[in-house]
């Protein structure tokens, strides 16, 4: 199960991952939770989040193109520090009690250029460190990571915003950033792509085209789409769902958290212990009609409890579906491709949830939210239940080749 932990770059990069990813939970609970206390409104959440997922939108495909040629070292410690500059800041802010509305989208804007650019290059670095034959084993693991820390980083949240206050959450943001950016120095990466650098329209261009004409990543990527608008915004819009539908404080909206990331967690170890799918594409489809379907429940669901419950099962879901698309995309692209089809996966992950949660945040102020969560869900189902129909080549994906 943790075979690509023995290659000593790989086994680095994931503990300084963890690291900062902690440190974004954390900012995450905090940050929903401060949004929702100024405001009130589920559409604000939605909109600090666009804010932070403008750069993405603006820059997350040319910053693909543009990094494919660039130093990564350098793209992943100047972007780190520049997202630790911002959560320092906003640090600042909230422990003085001069924080306004404008200045946490400001920050957020901020943010999101430092994604933009981290992401795709992250997403690229990894299958470079492991052999073929682990990469399934190395992206699960890192999506277990990511999801280790979403359980940790709120209920560590919790405790600081019980303790110390809400701004020292943001705080452990600047911190595991910082980190980050002292360990990538001691990584052993390959070159990247040689030779001269390509006119950044034309790589662009190149690179829409190879996906919109590729069937399986054309498919994957409308899939991915889906679920990143109507599908992952659920968790932008969990302050609304705590306070606003089931009238929990701080403290129980870190347990929704926490619980999300447990299910995420056993379904990252899944995937994981399964190494290489027979089918899957299969398994993707599946997993994405699942989470769907679970999202669709979160409108029945009346207790704290029965939310958990969902939640956890929901996050187990989640993940498989996004950690396999992941990794079917990685071994499908050709390598001249990989970076400019991974800013692709970066700009609907990182970019197009928080337009989602606006648009379901808006319907949620007059529907209620967990309505509006079930009508996003019945969105995805249908979906991953068109592409796998329509698209023969998905369907007839076999065992990944070493």
């Amino acid at each position: 199960m943790f075979r690509a932990l023995r290659h000593r770059d790989f086994a680095i990069l994931l503990a300084g991952s963890f690291l900062s990813n902690v440190g974004t939970w954390m900012q995450a609970v905090a940050m929903g939770w401060l949004i929702y206390e100024l405001t009130g409104s589920a559409s604000w959440l939605g909109r600090i989040g666009f804010a932070g997922s403008v750069p993405t939108l603006l820059v997350g495909l040319i910053g693909g193109a543009f990094t494919e040629h660039a130093d990564r070292k350098r793209v992943l410690i100047w972007s780190s520090l520049l997202l630790a500059l911002s959560t320092g800041t906003l640090t600042a802010l909230v422990v003085t009690k001069n924080v306004e509305i404008w200045m946490l989208m400001m920050i957020s804007f901020v943010s999101g250029v430092g994604t933009a650019f981290f992401m795709p290059v992250f997403q690229t670095i990894l299958p470079t460190l492991v052999p073929a034959e682990l990469l399934m084993n190395a992206i699960s693991l890192n999506s277990t990571s990511f999801n280790i820390a979403r359980v940790f980083g709120p209920l560590v949240a919790g405790w600081v915003m019980s303790h110390f206050g809400l701004g020292w959450c943001f705080a452990g943001t600047s911190l595991g950033f910082l980190i980050l950016a002292l360990i990538v120095p001691t990584l052993h990466l390959p070159p990247g792509p040689t030779g001269p650098r390509p006119p950044l329209g034309r790589s662009l261009i190149e690179g829409l085209g190879y996906a919109r004409h590729h069937p399986v990543i054309r498919r994957l990527l409308i899939l991915c789409l889906a679920m990143s608008l109507f599908g992952f915004p659920f968790i932008v819009l969990m302050p609304a769902l705590a306070r606003g539908s089931l009238n929990m404080d701080a403290q129980g909206f870190t347990h929704l958290v926490s619980m999300l990331g447990v299910g995420a967690v056993a379904g990252g170890l899944t995937l994981a212990s399964l190494g290489q799918v027979r089918r899957p594409g299969a398994l993707v489809s599946g997993c994405a009609l699942a989470f769907g379907l679970l999202l669709g429940a979160l409108g029945l669901a009346t207790t704290p409890a029965g939310v958990m419950g969902l939640l956890a099962t929901t996050g187990f879901c989640m993940i498989l579906s996004i950690a396999s698309l992941n990794t079917l995309l990685q071994i499908t692209v050709e390598d001249a491709m990989r970076t400019r089809v991974m800013s692709m996966l970066t700009v609907s992950l990182f970019g197009l949830p928080t337009i989602g949660a606006w648009m379901l945040g808006a319907l949620g102020d007059r529907i209620g939210i967990q309505n509006a969560l079930a009508c996003g869900g019945s969105i995805v189902a249908a979906t991953a239940v068109g592409v796998f129909l329509a698209s023969p080549e998905l369907r007839a994906t076999a065992e990944p080749r070493a």
